[in-house]
């Protein structure tokens, strides 16, 4: 019988696990990352939350007070509100505005005038100036003092929509009297976490393009306009929202949730006027030969929207900030009166097509970038390639099949083509009936940052026109990419201005 060396099979035996230990310790390594990916990759909206409030929190709190877009007017309309004032009924010398504490007063004089010495780039930081602010500020008591004048300029029009979250976070801040840089930190967080819950609710029910929505809702204008006062936060997160319900029942609706569309869409067309033509995307929930039958459904749907929106306007005959232009150069006040300007178009009907089509072409880089975003006052640009690299993605990420019958894709196709021309020439329209002179070339004030509320709606179109599809694991990794990169590059702009 031959003899056995226990010790030598024993050690032999030992050596396989260890080995076998050594050579999967990749593979376990790329089995747990899949995992993770996996997990990632079919979470779009928790993506979202995640990214849009580490990085909202991050601009919130490198951005000084009132150094967003007009926020010391928003402001003072949302305090108008906060204070049950609905209508603007206090004027002087024509301009719309509220009447505040002179403590108040002061402080907002401070922080507006603290940043036009930023923006004009002479080296002083923001730490500086709050420290002389603090070491030279009066003591005297304000409280026998008459309330000072304070005009809204140009936010008298929007609808108390737009600002929801921040009435209710000013009336709290009011309630426990908040110094004012306490309360406006409270109204941005309460506004960013209001924007980012209703975009991730979009994001979550929409049927297809999920990535893509994540990609834009995290662009750096979307990010930053949720992170600071501002309308366009509501605009952009109702207008989001409505687009994924309606693309939602486009095959057909299943579920006959009539009055969540109906509520969303008076919500959308109540945030800016422009968004009244995204009552159009209800034409994409049935076919044009079940109109007749559902006539009722749609007219539910839409008709609160078409009846609110213009009674809203009529009623606070909003000036859309034209003071500006008359304290430029005096020009006849009919130049912006809208209904005086539809019948000179009426007589010459070429003057806005022209005007409209200088403006494009005239400044279509910084239309561009202001798409993709230029944060503080407009003033604060990102690094280059930013722009340049978000553009590639957000032609990527729309690269999908809508799993839908070949009649339903062409009426997607077409309705959203329409709602985003036509929301292009609104807006141009809007600008040259109450913000642009006769006597000027092309149409004034438009700004690139408005047109980021329909690129939802252009990419269904792309996506439906094309109708290609991109590898499985592209859209998701092309969206977090983007959205890295676009959160990344804002912060840095913003810490770097301040």
């Amino acid at each position: 019988m031959r003899r056995i060396d226990i010790h030598a099979e024993g050690a032999s035996v030992r050596l396989f696990p260890a080995e076998t230990a050594t050579l999967t310790s990749p593979t376990r390594l790329r089995s747990t990352l899949f995992g993770i990916w996996i997990r990632i990759s079919v979470r779009p909206a928790t993506v979202f939350i995640v990214l849009s409030l580490a990085f909202g929190g991050l601009i919130i709190s490198g951005t000084p007070p009132l150094r967003g877009p007009d926020e010391i007017s928003h402001f003072l309309r949302i305090y108008s509100y906060a204070r049950g004032e609905i209508l603007p009924t206090t004027a002087v010398n024509g301009r719309k505005g509220i009447l505040v504490e002179p403590g108040l007063y002061n402080q907002l004089q401070f922080f507006r005038t603290a940043g036009e010495v930023l923006a004009s780039g002479d080296g002083l930081r923001y730490q500086q100036l709050v420290a002389g602010y603090r070491s030279s500020s009066s003591m005297a008591d304000e409280r026998d003092q008459a309330p000072i004048f304070a005009p809204f300029a140009g936010t008298e029009g929007y609808n108390p929509v737009a600002y929801i979250p921040y009435i209710a976070a000013a009336a709290i801040g009011r309630l426990f009297k908040l110094h004012f840089s306490d309360m406006l930190l409270f109204m941005r967080w309460f506004g960013l976490a209001t924007f980012t819950v209703i975009a991730a609710y979009a994001i979550a029910v929409t049927p297809a393009l999920r990535w893509a929505f994540v990609l834009i809702a995290l662009l750096p204008v979307s990010l930053y306009n949720r992170s600071v006062l501002s309308a366009d936060g509501a605009a952009f997160s109702t207008a989001l929202m409505i687009t994924a319900l309606c693309l939602r029942a486009a095959p057909g609706p299943t579920d006959e949730r009539v009055w969540e569309r109906s509520l969303w869409m008076t919500l959308c067309a109540l945030s800016k006027q422009p968004q009244i033509v995204f009552v159009l995307l209800e034409l994409m929930v049935y076919r044009l030969r079940e109109w007749p039958r559902q006539w009722l459904r749609v007219t539910s749907v839409v008709l609160p929207s078409i009846i609110m929106s213009p009674l809203w306007v009529f009623a606070v005959s909003a000036e859309i900030a034209a003071w500006r232009l008359q304290e430029e150069g005096h020009h006849p006040p009919e130049h912006f009166d809208p209904l005086w300007k539809l019948l000179y178009m009426w007589e010459h009907p070429y003057h806005f097509p022209v005007a409209a089509w200088r403006a494009l072409s005239g400044w279509t880089h910084r239309l561009w970038q202001e798409l993709i975003g230029i944060v503080g006052w407009q003033d604060i640009l990102l690094a280059g390639w930013t722009y340049l690299a978000l553009t590639v993605f957000l032609f990527l990420v729309p690269l999908q099949k809508l799993q839908v019958s070949g009649a339903t894709r062409a009426r997607v196709a077409v309705i959203t083509g329409l709602v985003a021309l036509s929301y292009v020439i609104l807006v141009y329209l809007i600008f040259f009936l109450t913000y642009t002179p006769l006597d000027v070339d092309h149409v004034r004030g438009v700004q690139g940052r408005y047109f980021v509320i329909v690129l939802p709606v252009a990419a269904i179109f792309v996506a439906t026109v094309i109708n290609r599809e991109l590898p499985s694991a592209m859209p998701a990794a092309t969206a977090i990419a983007g959205s890295m990169i676009a959160g990344i590059a804002t912060v840095e702009a913003l810490f770097r201005a301040h």
